[in-house]
């Protein structure tokens, strides 16, 4: 194979890595199936120039909603070429529709009369389809499962993706749901406002309903790199979800607390673990790793526009202006906003989502969208007005044999290279390149005038906050500091030339306080400093992991005991732990619980978490195994008799049977040893040459020795005394 050949694989393999892929404004969930050993061989034949093996249309590509002309049209990702359409059935253009690909499965969901129709790839029409009869449905599909949630009534009802008609009846939810999404596992999560929970379905049936907030809170979904993550905007706090219970918990701050729940607005998935969230009043952005636990903060210019979920691709952010029918673009390794990339000419609607590894930019209801890598090229695709193959008559060769490739190696008859085959040029999201000019002028140009850096960007680190910038436009300053530190903060360095690198720490502080900065751009020679705008409030802290070292010690006797734990390795600030087991949620500063009034011979789940003002991390989990310790114990008053001591199948001699008994001790010479398992109250008996009494009896295992046998069961205690010995617990 030649280095070429080599390479060019090699980029085609990671563009079609795939995962679990939400859209970001309609509740649609996609799952990206893509050969890799196929696409090795496409890929090689192409570069040969071999034209008998082509891609299909699942790979490196996604359908898009074209509901003005009631169609869905499939896009290749590497090209931005429509390589084919579908026309939904009568009636649906002009409807808004919604497009749920999973593998080899595409369903098209009409919103407006609730008609789910699945799209034969293979022959480009409208094969199946089912009306649920009712407008505002969403339809979310993942793994081998699909479902349609209705909000108005409440349900969540399984179909079968392949037939588009009901798997089982609709199951009520005992409340109003909120969009719904599939997360990497094929699980369904369903958010319920009105009771603060989130009810997840596995393998198709509804477990059980996971607390994540108070009643009434405005809870919003999304998948983060394949893990159910859900923002409660009113509460500002972002929590990792597992089916059952929170696993960690990532405090948003003043960038979120406080704002109107409505005006946040969060992505229904992600490419990997961080998750944008933007409060659009503020134009605060915070951009939480749930993974590792780091924080961005930075300020957005929303004023006058009118913005929509954010995406995250590689180092950028996007954020659709549906004001203008473009996306910001803020570079988190340049600190800066790059250009907008222009998508449609106006206003209107955007849905994003990332799929393939590309972030896809649709106008759901006109001819335009767009396909961005995660260099930040941009392809423009034209849905309409383009000759893409659609439906496949009688006797016609299977569509795939006949789509274009696509990808960047020129062919015989292929566009030129930056040109996809729609004809658009390609964008790039970065800073424009610059031409010398052609026709320089003689005169002197004018000297810069002094700039202010840009808006600095703050990341929470454990015990220090990061501080990245902008270099700023226009004159060249002497140096850069750092101001807005507090006395007991330390900044490094003490300034920056003006080469950089742009980016300062800030150690010491208290993670319980939020801090802001700013960065002045000091020029000297009588010209006046440059202060930036302020960076957002961020902690110098981040959420502490999991508590370690998990233990149990049981009090004497059982009925409970203690468990203990280490504190996370690295956690700053004021810890919190909260423990989930028997009896609900318990809440301690100190590294140890108590747990007293239980029943023995259980083992009880219990899970630890830690949380400071940052958030709060991965639980610890075990159990509190309560199973009574075994005694050896020798058998009392059976002595200068031979009468045998009864083994009882209940504390009773009144019913039960008897299982068994204990030989006599004629003399009293023989010294018989029993294992006590624990004690139980039962029937009140005396012993008649001393008139002892008591009601407690033996759970036992004795070994006969004259038939070699082992027998379990219950003897009064006259003759064990199992009550006098404080290491025999009580049995329950």
């Amino acid at each position: 194979m030649s280095d070429f050949r080599r390479r060019y694989a090699a980029a085609l393999l990671t563009a079609a890595r795939t995962t679990l892929r939400p859209t970001g404004n309609r509740v649609t969930a996609y799952v990206a199936v893509c050969a890799a050993g196929a696409l090795v061989g496409t890929s090689l034949a192409v570069g040969a120039g071999a034209s008998a093996a082509r891609p299909r249309l699942a790979d490196i590509g996604a359908w898009l909603a074209a509901g003005e002309k009631g169609e869905v049209v499939h896009a290749h990702g590497l090209t931005g070429a429509v390589d084919g359409r579908a026309v939904l059935p009568g009636g649906t253009a002009g409807h808004p529709v919604s497009v749920a690909q999973d593998g080899d499965t595409t369903l098209v969901l009409d919103e407006r009369t609730g008609r789910v129709v699945r799209i034969d790839a293979a022959q480009l029409t409208a094969a199946q389809s089912a009306d649920y009869g009712a407008a505002g449905l969403q339809l979310v599909s993942g793994g081998a499962y699909a479902y349609v949630v209705d909000p108005a009534r409440g349900t969540v009802q399984r179909i079968d993706p392949a037939l588009t008609t009901p798997k089982s009846p609709p199951v009520e939810l005992g409340g109003q749901p909120g969009a719904a999404v599939v997360d990497g596992d094929g699980t369904l999560w369903v958010p319920l406002p009105g009771s603060g929970t989130v009810v997840p379905f596995v393998a198709g049936r509804r477990g059980t309903a996971v607390k994540v907030a108070e009643a009434g809170h405005d809870l919003t979904l999304t998948v983060a790199a394949g893990r159910p993550v859900v923002t409660d905007r009113t509460g500002a706090a972002m929590k990792v979800l597992t089916a059952t219970g929170v696993q960690s918990t990532f405090d948003l701050g003043d960038a979120i607390a406080g704002a109107d729940p409505a005006g946040v607005l969060v992505p229904a998935g992600t490419d990997g673990s961080a998750v944008p969230v933007l409060a659009t009043g503020s134009g605060d952005l915070v951009v939480v790793n749930v993974r590792s636990g780091h924080t961005l903060r930075v300020r957005v210019p929303t004023a006058g526009h009118k913005p929509a979920a954010p995406q995250l691709l590689g180092k950028r952010v996007y954020i659709p202006d549906e004001s203008t029918g473009r996306l910001l673009a803020y570079d988190t390794s340049l600190s800066a906003f790059t250009p907008p990339v222009r998508v449609t000419d106006g206003a209107g609607e955007l849905e994003l989502f990332v799929r393939d590894g590309l972030l896809w930019v649709n106008d759901p209801d006109g001819a335009a969208a767009a396909v961005i890598d995660a260099d930040g090229e941009v392809r423009h695709i034209g849905k309409y007005g383009t000759d893409a193959p659609s439906a496949r008559k009688p006797g016609d060769e299977p569509v795939e044999d006949g789509v274009p490739t696509g990808g960047t190696v020129p062919v015989p008859g292929s566009p030129a290279p930056g040109v996809p085959s729609g004809g658009a040029p390609r964008e790039t999201a970065g800073p424009p390149s610059t031409q010398p000019d052609p026709d320089p002028k003689p005169d002197p140009k004018p000297e810069p005038e002094p700039g202010a850096p840009g808006s600095p960007q703050a990341e929470s680190r454990s015990g220090a906050i990061r501080i990245t910038f902008a270099k700023a436009l226009g004159a060249t300053p002497k140096r850069y500091v750092l101001k807005g530190a507090a006395p007991d903060q330390t900044v490094t360095p003490g300034g920056i030339g003006p080469d950089g690198p742009f980016a300062f720490e800030v150690e010491g502080g208290s993670c319980e306080e939020q801090y802001s900065f700013t960065v002045v751009a000091e020029y000297g020679g009588g010209k006046p400093d440059k202060e930036s705008a302020p960076s957002a409030f961020a902690r110098p802290c981040v959420a502490p992991g999991a508590p370690r070292d998990l233990t149990f010690t049981p009090t004497p006797g059982g009925h409970g005991g203690t468990v203990k734990w280490q504190p996370p390795q690295g956690v700053s600030g004021s810890v919190k732990y909260t423990i989930n087991g028997p009896g609900g949620t318990a809440e301690t500063t100190e590294p140890s619980h108590t747990y007293t009034r239980l029943r023995n011979s259980f083992k009880y789940a219990v899970a630890v978490m830690a949380s400071n003002a940052a958030g709060s991390g991965a639980s610890a989990s075990g159990q509190m195994d309560l199973t009574p310790p075994s005694q050896q114990m020798k058998i009392v008053n059976n002595t200068a008799n031979d009468t045998p001591v009864g083994i009882r199948a209940l504390p009773t001699t009144d019913v039960g049977g008897r299982p068994g008994e204990i030989p006599g001790n004629p003399g009293g010479h023989l010294t018989q040893v029993t294992t006590v398992h624990c004690k139980v109250k039962g029937q009140e008996k005396t012993y008649e040459p001393t008139g002892e009494k008591t009601d407690i009896w033996a759970y036992h295992t004795f070994h006969h020795p004259d038939i070699d046998r082992d027998i379990t069961g219950y003897t009064s205690d006259l003759f064990v005394n199992s009550r006098s010995n404080l290491d025999v617990w009580d049995c329950e």
